[in-house]
């Protein structure tokens, strides 16, 4: 009964979140809220799924872009590294569940399961794309627009497509 009062006040500060018009506000209230927040951080209007540890499960480092309508699955940890920028409507998700709860027996051969996601310092993930659960990039990776993470990808390199596939490298930046 605890832990559900807790979800629904999680659930009605995010609403609050929705209310306020400044990015950097927001960020603040993030902070305020649990999540790790740098310093700049900017953070638009943006919608949180499963905030069962409320928003500690969110960093964001300094300088970093979260862009309008990206969806953040906090059932796991994300970790948005130092000046990385996140496209409008980019989707993390921490979990993947085929509908455990209701005894899916899909399950059997999708078990559930939670993986963090980082992306990597200075990275920049297009509009539309989505990241899966322990996926992730390194740092200086551009992920092209409307794409599909599905593993960790490296650093200093241009990925794009469903699922992403490396188009080039980004050597000397």
């Amino acid at each position: 009964m605890k832990e559900a009062l807790i979800k629904r006040c999680f659930i009605l500060y995010e609403l609050i979140l929705h209310a306020v018009v400044e990015p950097r506000l927001r960020a603040l209230l993030l902070r305020l809220g649990g999540a790790r927040i740098g310093k700049n951080v900017r953070v638009y209007s943006i919608r949180i799924i499963n905030p069962v540890s409320g928003f500690r499960n969110l960093h964001i480092d300094d300088n970093a872009h979260v862009g309008t309508d990206c969806l953040l699955d906090l059932s796991g940890e994300i970790h948005i590294g130092k000046g990385a920028t996140l496209a409008p409507r980019v989707i993390i998700l921490t979990h993947a569940d085929a509908g455990e709860f209701h005894h899916n027996p899909v399950c059997q051969a999708f078990p559930s399961k939670t993986e963090g996601v980082v992306i990597g310092a200075y990275s920049w993930i297009g509009a539309g794309s989505t990241l899966l659960a322990g996926s992730g990039t390194g740092e200086k990776c551009v992920i092209g627009a409307m794409s599909l993470v599905t593993k960790v990808l490296p650093g200093k390199s241009v990925h794009a497509g469903i699922p992403t596939r490396q188009i080039r490298c980004l050597e000397g930046i």
